[in-house]
Order: structure tokens, then C-alpha cells, then sequence
């Protein structure tokens, strides 16, 4: 077996018991829970998610885990397949996009397993360390690239590999011994889907499986897991060997570090430094939606008053067109649209995305007095500081020009920029909003925060869905 796998195993045998995780860790994961929760829920309004549910019920299975939301239970592959989408469908979930895979994938296992909560936020732990290791070495694919070139890759992927994290912590909770876990993590490595990021990006209209597909990467790793553990076999050696897992998902030379991808593991924990997203599209944009937000609350333009809006931030290849908006992965992706939503008060959360906002005209007319600039002082910033993100808004209104800027988006993982724990049950309360009443929304909050004193996760179920 090799140092990569022997190390996760290693990792996941010592911290798959609860008592031996750091609080920060602890409260890390329930957070993740909270976050990733409230998005499911919000996400039953995309279309994603609606498609996900359909394929649940058309698949069917044991009945074995709960559909977030909508109810009825499903094979642990099922529910953790359309929980995902659901999960992914608004695009709130946090950067790096670990969640959208683990989370599902875990919720499902540990209902299956009839886990307490404190199996669920070790399993949860550990499955997010692990994505998190390989994701901070094979994304930086990514940013060196933008950096370089003003471009991603040709051929890169982005979250795919957290498959193998969903299935480090799906073996935990299934009880795989070592040997089982080895083969876990090498058939979640040969189900990681193709690294096509790229060829995403450059066409329009934007496809519902965007960068990755997290459905079938959640429903992988239960499958891993449980293939494993019925004796099924894989390559134990393919994230070590030259023609392995990282050869082929990672065609840039100097990327892979298998080294980088270990040290430390189980001393520093990457797996809490999350940037949390307040508003339901993608990273790139947020730096300049909080400068616009900051001007909107400081002046108070009407929209008639706004001439036009120029966002400088990050070079973003995601959106060709970022004035098309035929779809809600289309809108997710562009600045115009959601400075327009911003600028017409739709609240951030499921309403950005409804059938409403795409087709209201008012917001297609003002998505044309905005524009996209790459910032020159953005990759400056960035080389200081990998937490920057840099962005300037100018508004040309009442015959000025109003400015505003920022180093950091609201959300990021350092001290005065984090959101608040209202903050984050405010967003909950939101996106649950879209199917559930409001006790059950206070109730399952409640729980989340507490989970860790439940023996099983049926209160928990109970209450996020109808």
C-alpha cells in the first residue's frame, strides 16, 4: 500500500473516535452540517434539486435514508445522489466545494448505519480532512494558472477528488477494517469522474452538471465503501504509482505533492478554513457584490439613479457570456445578473434563481449598465495573501462616481471577515423557508447544534423535512 492511502488510513483509525477530535474541529463540522443542511433545503427550488428527487424516486432501493426536505426514505446510494444536487443546487455550498460531495454522501451512510451523532461529525471530520488534503494541492492547478495566464487549465478538475474523502468517512462509518478501507479509497479514486472543468466553462448555456458532478461523486463513494466492504477490490497503490490516480487527474507537471498532501495530518486540521458564501453563486463574484452591497447601504440608490456599475476583480473564464442568462446555472455565474438582483433587493437565497428574477425584465435591463473589468492590483494582492480576493466597485450615479473596495469577500476564514453564527442561521431559516414551517426550521437548528448528544439522527430527519 502506499504513503498516501497508508497515511489517510492511519489518520482515519486514530480520529474516527469522536474524544479524540479538537473542539475547533467539532464545531467546524456541525457548522458544515448547519450550512449544508439549510442549501439542501434551499436547493429543493432548483431545478437540480427537483431532478435529483425524481431520480430518487425513480430509483428507489431499500429504504434505508431520508430525502432532505421532501421525506421518504431511500438506498443510502439513492438519497445521497439527490441530496447532493439539492444540496449543490442554489451553488451556496462554501469554497472549496467539499461539502456537496461529503455531506450527502455521510448524512445518508450514517442514517443507513444507525449512527449517533458524535459516529456522524467524526466520520464528517475525518472524510472532510481527507478531501481537503488532496483538494488543497490539486487545485492549486487552478490559481496558478488564473495567475499566469488570466485562464484555468485546459484539462483540470475542480472538487472531483473529494469522492475519496466522501469514502475515507462512509468506511468509517460502515466499520471497514484496514484492508477494506484501502480498497474503499482505491475504487472511489478509479469512480472519480473525468477533470473537464475547462470544457464547462467555454460553453453556453451554462449544464446543470457544472464543474463536477456531485451526485454521482456522493453516490460513488457509498458505492466505494460498500463494494469494499463486501470484499470488492481495487488498486490499493493507485494514489502512489506513475500511472495512478494523480497521473491521470492531474496532467500538469509539479502539481501532485504527495508529501504536501500528508504533512501534518492529524496536527493541523484544513478542513476548518472554509469561505462561506452569503450570497448563491459562484466565489469569483462575491468581493465585488459585498462593495456594491456597501454602496447600496451607505447612499441608498434607487435603480432608476444608477447609470452604470463597474466591477473590477479576478480574470473569470466560468461565464463566456456574462450577460446570457437563459438558466439558473447560467445566473449563478454572472456578475451583471446578480449585481442587477442586488441593485432590485430580490433577498440572496433561493429567490435569486426563481422563475421570477430570470425572466423579470427590470433585471435584464440593468444587467447592461454593468460591467466586467479584470483588477491589475488583484494578482498583487493575491501573491501577499492566498486569502484575498480582491475587488472595486464604481457606481456612476447622480452625476458621481461612488467607490468601494475590498481585500477580502465577506465569509472568508479569518478573523473579522467570517459570517456570524446569526448570520449563518438567518441564511439557514431562508433557504429552509422554501419547505418547511418555522418550528421545524428552529427545531432542526437546535439539533444541529447539539447533535453530538443524539444516539441516533432520527430527530434530526424528523425535522428537516415535511
Amino acid at each position: 500500500m502506499g504513503k498516501v492511502s497508508n497515511a489517510f488510513i492511519d489518520f482515519a483509525c486514530e480520529y474516527s473516535n469522536y474524544n479524540k477530535l479538537p473542539e475547533r474541529v467539532i464545531q467546524g463540522a456541525k457548522k458544515v452540517l448547519l450550512d449544508g443542511i439549510g442549501d439542501a433545503l434551499g436547493g429543493i427550488s432548483s431545478d437540480k434539486g427537483k431532478i435529483g428527487v425524481s431520480m430518487a424516486r425513480a430509483m428507489g432501493g431499500v429504504p434505508q435514508s431520508t430525502l432532505i426536505g421532501i421525506g421518504g426514505k431511500y438506498s443510502a446510494p439513492v438519497a445521497a445522489f439527490a441530496n447532493a444536487e439539492m444540496l449543490n443546487g442554489l451553488d451556496l455550498d462554501p469554497v472549496p466545494h467539499i461539502p456537496p460531495i461529503v455531506v450527502p454522501a455521510l448524512l445518508a451512510v450514517a442514517e443507513a448505519q444507525g449512527a449517533s451523532g458524535k459516529e456522524l461529525l467524526a466520520a464528517l471530520s475525518v472524510g472532510q480532512e481527507v478531501a481537503r488534503r488532496l483538494s488543497r494541492v490539486l487545485l492549486s492547478i487552478m490559481t496558478v494558472s488564473v495567475m499566469k495566464c488570466g485562464k484555468t487549465p485546459d484539462i483540470f478538475g475542480n472538487s472531483n477528488e473529494h469522492i475519496i474523502g466522501a469514502a475515507v468517512g462512509n468506511g468509517i462509518l460502515m466499520g471497514l477494517d484496514r484492508e477494506q478501507m484501502a480498497h474503499a479509497i482505491a475504487i472511489s479514486a478509479y469512480f472519480c469522474s473525468l477533470p473537464v472543468c475547462r470544457d464547462w466553462e467555454s460553453t453556453m448555456p451554462k449544464s446543470m452538471i457544472k464543474y463536477v458532478p456531485v451526485s454521482w461523486m456522493a453516490q460513488g463513494s457509498v458505492q466505494a465503501a460498500q463494494l469494499a466492504k463486501f470484499g470488492y477490490t481495487g488498486n490499493k497503490e493507485t494514489l502512489d504509482t506513475d500511472l495512478g490516480f494523480p497521473a491521470i487527474y492531474c496532467r500538469e507537471e509539479g502539481v501532485w505533492d504527495p508529501d504536501k498532501v500528508i504533512e501534518r495530518l492529524g496536527e493541523e486540521w484544513f478542513s476548518t478554513a472554509y469561505s462561506f458564501k452569503p450570497y448563491p453563486c459562484c466565489r469569483y463574484l462575491h468581493s465585488v457584490l459585498d462593495c456594491f452591497y456597501k454602496l447600496l447601504g451607505k447612499y441608498r440608490f434607487a435603480p432608476h439613479e444608477i447609470e452604470s456599475v463597474d466591477c473590477y476583480t479576478s480574470a473569470f473564464v466560468a461565464h463566456p457570456d456574462q450577460y446570457a442568462v437563459e438558466n439558473q446555472i447560467d445566473a449563478q455565474f454572472s456578475g451583471p445578473y446578480c449585481i442587477a438582483l442586488a441593485a432590485m433587493n430580490y433577498k440572496p437565497g433561493p429567490a435569486w434563481q426563481d422563475t421570477q428574477a430570470l425572466t423579470d425584465p427590470a433585471i435584464h435591463d440593468f444587467m447592461h449598465r454593468v460591467k466586467m473589468h479584470v483588477a491589475p492590483e488583484y494578482a498583487e494582492h493575491k501573491k501577499k495573501d492566498q486569502r484575498s480576493w480582491y475587488g472595486r466597485v464604481e457606481v456612476h450615479a447622480r452625476s458621481q462616481v461612488f467607490t468601494e473596495e475590498t481585500l477580502y469577500s465577506k465569509g472568508t476564514n479569518m478573523e473579522g471577515w467570517e459570517l456570524s453564527d446569526e448570520e449563518f442561521y438567518d441564511r439557514f431559516r431562508t433557504c429552509a423557508s422554501v419547505i418547511l414551517p418555522k418550528y421545524k426550521i428552529e427545531r432542526a437548528i437546535e439539533i444541529i447544534e447539539h447533535i453530538e448528544d443524539y444516539p441516533s439522527l432520527d430527530k434530526l430527519m424528523e425535522n428537516i423535512t415535511l
